[in-house]
């Protein structure tokens, strides 16, 4: 069984509409979703439609969370409340009803999917570090856990003589061994590559790799500025930050 996992796609449709492009080609089994579908980009409904369409599960996100809950605001930065405000008040009736249906965790196979940490899900403790993600696989038991939340991608291999991390973007699971895997961000990387990205999990051989796509940074970055929205949130797409 193979599976494409994607993250923060935040409205930027885009990207994502790039990224299902190649996921296509790829013909995994199914597609899931680590949360944060909305926020920060100009095409929060477009999005969400998707996600209700071609996700087999969407995980919930604390950018999802807060454009159904105010009081999440509290968490965020002058340009994230900006955006989450105007991407609430965006938001039709059935896809706000999407939202607040989502769950903070979920199961797959020996597969923990969720959006921040393994460890108080509902948190969204940030993990940016090899070292922070070895204090996390005490949380959790599966092979395998995926997680976004940060932007940056980032696999860290627990094997019996601890933790490390993999810069090559790929890793096949020795036995006994356990992985923690970030995969980073669909429509708004920070780890200075302003492509997409997300990850491929295959369940039978034991091996997942991030896969990073290119999209038409320009025109989400327009749809922003159009919006009204901070355009802080259209430059970094240029950039990856």
């Amino acid at each position: 069984m193979r599976v494409a996992i994607v993250s923060d796609i935040h409205g930027n449709l885009e990207a994502l509409t790039a990224v299902l492009e190649v996921i296509d080609e790829m013909a995994p089994d199914t597609i899931v979703c680590l949360g944060d579908v909305v926020g920060y980009g100009a095409n929060p409904n477009e999005v969400v439609d998707i996600a209700k369409e071609r996700f087999e599960l969407t995980i919930r996100g604390n950018h999802d969370h807060a454009a159904i809950d105010p009081a999440e605001e509290a968490y965020f930065n002058s340009w994230a409340v900006q955006a989450i405000r105007w991407t609430r008040d965006q938001l039709t009736a059935a896809n706000a009803e999407f939202l607040s249906s989502l769950p903070y965790v979920s199961l797959l196979d020996d597969t923990r999917l969720v959006h921040a940490s393994p460890g108080e899900p509902e948190k969204w403790r940030y993990v940016l570090s090899p070292q922070a993600a070895a204090r996390e696989f005490s949380t959790f038991s599966e092979s395998f856990c995926f997680i976004g939340h940060s932007h940056v991608p980032m696999i860290v291999l627990r094997t019996e003589v601890g933790a490390s991390e993999l810069l090559d973007g790929e890793v096949a699971l020795p036995a006994g061994a356990r992985v923690l895997i970030n995969v980073g961000s669909v429509g708004q990387p920070r780890n200075g590559d302003p492509r997409a990205s997300f990850a491929v999990l295959d369940l039978d051989d034991r091996s997942a790799k991030l896969v990073q796509v290119p999209y038409d940074h320009n025109a989400a970055r327009e749809k922003i500025i159009a919006a009204g929205l901070p355009r802080f949130l259209g430059d970094r797409l240029l950039l990856g930050q």
